[in-house]
């Protein structure tokens, strides 16, 4: 655990299917910092096999306009801090995001360890852009505005090390912005380990704002605004789990058909889970000191 604490209590337990075999999963709690961690913590190599290339979405998405709305919440967050400079999205995919911003405000670069994802990122912004190297190895010529880690902390093996490089890479006052699952949601205390955004075995980590916020200072951050969004995403995680939880009850015909008889309430359901109990994700703007 990154507090270095050794001890750690069972939170939960899942067989995922996939890859060779059905392999069974533990989520272990530190009880001195409450971070929740995946064992087996698989390597690279061993999840290369569990992303398939569907996972990383729309490939062929190339609209400028489709892409603008689908990166719309990550955007809108990032500029009620910050409206141009030097950024690097760690993590970055097929590189959406970036293809979001505004190059003549924001000179962009991203990094992505996946090869799949990689060659697509670099195809849509340039190998110039796009990096492949760790996070611990890049020594730009500049340091950053802003970093972003989107949906990406908890895939990484030591997250506490990598927000430390990227307070390194940061200049005096620049911004770090990071959303992940909320792991004190609503859902995710519901439903256990049918929710949609555990994601097992890709999430290694599991994240509350206060053990995200604890990690943050601890690697030289001010936190200055905690966001819960809501909308189409938390709405997306809302639905899988619902389907999840029914499949695995009453199988796939049963819980199917189940699933579209509750799925009208879904929405108002959601809505007010959300505000009353968090939302699937959270969000983070930070300042390095």
């Amino acid at each position: 655990m990154s507090c270095g604490a050794l001890a750690r209590e069972i939170v939960l337990e899942a067989t995922i299917d996939g890859g060779r075999a059905p392999r069974m999963f533990r989520l272990l709690r530190c009880p001195q910092c409450g971070l929740v961690m995946t064992s087996p913590c698989l390597g690279r190599l061993e999840l290369e096999e569990f992303y398939r290339p569907e996972y990383w979405g729309r490939v062929s998405a190339d609209d400028p306009g489709w892409i603008r709305r689908d990166q719309a919440p990550r955007t809108s967050f990032l500029e009620r801090f910050r409206q141009g400079g030097r950024i690097l999205d760690v993590g970055c995919g097929l590189g959406l995001f970036l293809l979001a911003l505004d190059p003549a405000r924001w000179d962009r670069y991203g990094i992505e360890v996946m090869p799949a994802a990689y060659r697509e990122a670099q195809r849509r912004l340039g190998a110039e852009r796009i990096i492949t190297e760790d996070l611990s190895d890049l020594t730009p010529g500049a340091p950053f505005d802003v970093i972003t880690f989107w949906d990406v902390l908890e895939h990484v093996p030591d997250p506490a090390a990598s927000l430390r490089q990227a307070a390194r890479l940061l200049k005096p006052g620049g911004l770090l912005l990071v959303r992940a699952p909320n792991f004190a949601s609503y859902l995710a205390r519901r439903y256990g380990a049918d929710w949609y955004a555990l994601s097992l075995p890709y999430h290694l980590f599991h994240f509350t704002p206060a053990t995200l916020t604890g990690m943050l200072e601890a690697a030289g951050f001010k936190v200055r605004a905690v966001g819960n969004p809501a909308g189409a995403e938390n709405y997306h995680a809302f639905k899988h789990t619902m389907l999840n939880r029914l499949t695995r009850l009453h199988g796939p015909r049963g819980g199917r058909w189940r699933y579209y008889f509750v799925k009208p309430a879904l929405r108002a359901w959601e809505y007010v889970s959300t505000r009353r109990g968090g939302g699937s994700s959270f969000e983070v703007c930070a300042e390095r000191l």
